[in-house]
């Protein structure tokens, strides 16, 4: 009898686990809101990144040239 109820125990966590997982991917798929302040924080990393890196990038050719 023991055994039977750990077995449906075990059976009733793994049904879990799996809804787990299936909740998580549907929550990945959805769209997320974002407002107007996060975009423009977005926006304003993007052109961060981008303006350090040609920055890097003119350093380097600064190094190659020699100027």
């Amino acid at each position: 009898m023991a055994d039977n109820i750990a077995e449906k125990l075990d059976n009733l966590n793994k049904t879990l686990e799996k809804q787990n997982e299936i909740i998580g991917r549907m929550l990945d798929a959805m769209p997320k809101e974002s407002g107007k302040f996060t975009r423009v924080l977005e926006m304003m990393v993007l052109f961060v990144g981008i303006f350090g890196f040609i920055s890097i990038v003119d350093v380097v050719l600064g190094w190659i040239i020699g100027g």
